[in-house]
């Protein structure tokens, strides 16, 4: 709060030196104020843009897809990223499989066999 005394007195006129440099900052307050917006105005486009690009680069896997496996086979896991298929097979021959498949064409990417060190 301030002091009733102060606001009695009738506010002193500046000398010229001081009205220059009390402009100046004005000029730099308003400067900064401008920029500042401008900034947030970038980062909020910049968002705005990746979110809005990342929706169309998102690959679309194909409604239905057929993997085929050797009969007698048992998926034990399966996991997805992006367009490809994990699956961690347990082969008729007993034999672990890793099998990876292309989400798009259906089509087996690669096959590795997982064996213990001795075999």
């Amino acid at each position: 709060m301030t002091s009733p005394a102060l606001e009695d007195r009738p506010e002193e006129k500046l000398d010229p030196a001081m009205e220059r440099v009390q402009r100046k900052l004005r000029r730099l307050l308003a400067v900064s104020g401008l920029i500042m917006v401008a900034g947030l105005i970038a980062v909020f486009a910049a968002i705005f843009y990746r979110l809005s690009v990342m929706d169309k680069a998102m690959p679309q896997a194909p409604a239905e897809t057929s993997v085929t496996l050797p009969a007698g086979s048992e998926v034990r896991s399966a996991s997805s990223t992006g367009e490809r298929l994990t699956l961690l097979v347990d082969a008729p021959d007993g034999a672990s499989k890793v099998v990876i498949v292309d989400l798009a064409t259906g089509r087996t990417v690669s096959t590795v066999t997982l064996t213990a060190d001795g075999e």
